[in-house]
């Protein structure tokens, strides 16, 4: 008898969360074409977090900051897809005392809360484990526990933002 993938998720574990931290994914470069997706999901996951900090979403001064950033970052910016749909972006760069900050990991909705996040997040410290690197959340963001848990320490924070890092291995 062959199971839907709702049975098959359910049979695993309730939550999904193994087996779709075990999807196959692919970072794609970022081009122009993804503008409004990468535009619309930035302001999916962090309007929230923006609104409790400054009290409204301005679409117009967001969409100024958005392309400030996306100008500065498209070369250090992927797409990630899943399943032969994008569902996300992830950026970060290597910085000028060579050490590496991750900028967003930004899942769609419905991807949210299944560990294909974390499982981008893994694979990013891999490939950069030599290096130290920086990572900062808002404050109402409960990120900062999974960020404990691999390896982050406190580095400081602003009035928004909270910053980690962790510490590159040496062999």
């Amino acid at each position: 008898m062959q199971m839907s993938n709702g049975e098959i998720w359910n049979t695993i574990r309730p939550d999904k969360t193994e087996l779709v931290a075990k999807m196959n994914y692919k970072l794609v470069p970022y081009t122009d074409d993804y503008y409004q997706f990468v535009y619309d999901l930035k302001k999916t996951v962090y309007r929230q977090y923006v609104e409790e900090c400054w009290g409204e979403w301005n679409e117009a001064v967001q969409k100024e900051m958005f392309d400030r950033f996306i100008d500065s970052a498209k070369e250090d910016t992927h797409l990630i897809f899943s399943q032969g749909q994008v569902i996300g972006f992830y950026n970060g760069t290597t910085l000028d005392d060579g050490s590496y900050e991750i900028g967003n990991i930004c899942i769609t909705p419905e991807y949210q809360n299944h560990g294909l996040g974390t499982q981008v997040l893994r694979d990013v410290l891999a490939i950069h484990k030599a290096k130290d690197i920086h990572i900062q959340y808002f404050k109402q963001n409960p990120v900062g526990r999974l960020y404990e848990r691999l390896g982050f320490v406190p580095d400081g924070e602003n009035d928004f933002h909270y910053v980690m890092k962790r510490f590159g291995e040496t062999d």
